[in-house]
């Protein structure tokens, strides 16, 4: 019962699957809600790339979707589009990993980021630099935004904490998919 429900999930996942899911941008980014729209598609890359190292590790060799077939490589493709379009490969042509690329959001929603470092301020002074009109003076280094609206654009001011808010579960999504993506292929040759 869980691997074929699971087998669903990947053939919705899949864009040329039979079965695939229209819950998405123009340009194949997973999109379920504009509040933090990145988390559905980190998670659901992050779950590809699993599902791919279990077809590997259990001598899984294809997936069925509505009679079409796909390997792991087809789910690990698709995991590193949605990796590709979060780190620029995108119509706006941004990273939404702070930080990354010379092009990515410079008025985060985070407080660290946008009160300068030895600001003598009060818990309500906080608002003379959400509402300021330069840029963060700190950088969130490694900081995920929330991402684009479902017309994949995205609005670059600090008070829009729909896009511009980082957070750590899309923080650690990320870096599971990305240590998924990186090192997966070497660790599955090795059983």
């Amino acid at each position: 019962m869980y691997r074929k429900t699971a087998e669903a999930i990947m053939c919705r996942l899949l864009p040329d699957s039979p079965t695939a899911t229209s819950s998405r941008t123009d340009s194949g980014l997973i999109w379920i809600v504009q509040y933090n729209s990145l988390q559905h598609a980190v998670a659901s890359a992050f779950l590809a790339v699993l599902y791919s190292d279990y077809m590997l590790t259990s001598s899984t060799e294809t997936l069925y979707c509505s009679g079409k077939s796909y390997l792991p490589d087809d789910l690990r493709n698709f995991a590193i589009s949605q990796a590709d379009y979060l780190l620029g490969e995108n119509p706006m042509n941004m990273s939404y990993l702070v930080g990354f690329g010379s092009n990515y959001p410079s008025y985060v929603h985070h407080r660290g980021s946008s009160i300068p470092a030895y600001a003598d301020t009060g818990c309500k002074d906080g608002f003379k630099w959400l509402y300021s009109k330069n840029p963060n003076p700190n950088v969130a280094m490694g900081a995920l935004v929330g991402g684009p609206f479902l017309n994949e654009s995205y609005i670059d001011i600090r008070n829009n904490s729909m896009q511009g808010e980082p957070t750590t579960y899309n923080s650690a999504l990320l870096v599971g998919l990305l240590s998924g993506i990186v090192t997966t292929s070497s660790v599955v040759k090795s059983f």
